[in-house]
């Protein structure tokens, strides 16, 4: 997710609605997709959404009258951006979730931004501050915290972590070759096309995985599917598109911030799940990391 470096300072009730829209869409994400996927194959319900997400994204840029067209010189870029920032993220978030609590999945996946600015300073030679290595070790320690504490658990899956966790690493190398290799195209094009290629791609690994777990969803999880392609993938991007453009780098960054706060307090409610003093200290942990890497320092003059 990018924003705009130029914030108009102009934002009215409309704006915070769809801020607070994406936030709970976002946040509640984590539990409806840990929900689906306790009894439905993973691999499968992502290809699924993946399929739905990229209808609604394609009416979307009918709706914009935008051309789906991609340069030639753009198109090996927009399919790495693709396979990082789409695909391997959302299916080692969904192959998580299989393992780990909606709220463990979410505090780890949230690790990203830390990922991103880590990406960009290795593969880009960006400046690496002081703030980004300190992102960094709070990221790890809140991991590492969460790991120990799996391990030791009865029914502990450290696995999980580590579908997570490259997830977020994988999600955050995407969005630096976005920052990095600036494109003609507009946002909802490379998500339309992000999720045309995810959409293949992960229909081929359900299919050499999952085939013969296939079954049609229950109503219930039909629900998920298009809570998760309608709600999530397409009216969650529209609206965080139309209103990032206007946010400042303080309010995008808080706004995103609250997304794995709701995740884990969701999965309390929702899911029932047990939060533990590990969890909290990993989200306190998380959110300082966020903060060090995603919220402006003082500027200089």
């Amino acid at each position: 997710m990018t924003t705009s470096s130029h914030a108009n300072p102009s934002i009215n009730r409309i704006d915070l609605l769809l801020i607070l829209f994406v936030t709970l869409a976002w946040g509640f994400n984590y539990s409806v997709m840990k929900f689906v996927v306790s009894s439905y194959p993973p691999a499968t319900f992502r290809a699924i959404t993946f399929f739905f997400g990229l209808i609604f994204m394609g009416l979307y840029v009918l709706y914009r009258r935008e051309s789906f067209a991609v340069p030639r010189q753009e198109q090996a870029l927009v399919l790495k951006i693709s396979i990082f920032n789409m695909l391997l993220w959302h299916t080692g978030l969904i192959l998580s979730l299989t393992l780990l609590s909606a709220g463990r999945a979410a505090i780890v996946g949230y690790t990203m931004p830390v990922w991103a600015l880590l990406a960009s300073a290795l593969v880009y030679k960006a400046r690496l501050t002081a703030r980004a290595v300190v992102g960094v070790v709070l990221a790890l320690a809140a991991t590492y915290l969460l790991a120990v504490d799996e391990i030791q658990a009865f029914t502990g899956q450290p696995l999980g972590l580590v579908f997570i966790l490259s997830a977020a690493i994988f999600w955050g190398i995407g969005n630096a070759m976005i920052k990095h290799s600036p494109l003609s195209i507009s946002t909802s094009v490379l998500n339309f096309w992000s999720l045309a290629i995810s959409c293949v791609l992960g229909s081929g690994i359900a299919v050499a995985t999952e085939v013969s777990a296939w079954r049609w969803p229950s109503a219930i999880e039909w629900a998920g599917v298009f809570y998760n392609s309608l709600i999530a993938f397409a009216l969650g991007y529209v609206a965080w598109f139309t209103v990032a453009r206007k946010l400042s780098a303080v309010t995008s960054g808080l706004s995103i911030m609250l997304v794995p706060v709701i995740a884990v307090f969701g999965g309390a409610f929702w899911l029932s799940e047990a939060i533990t003093w590990e969890d909290l200290l990993a989200l306190a942990l998380i959110l300082a990391a966020m903060a060090a890497v995603m919220l402006p320092g003082k500027r200089t003059a």
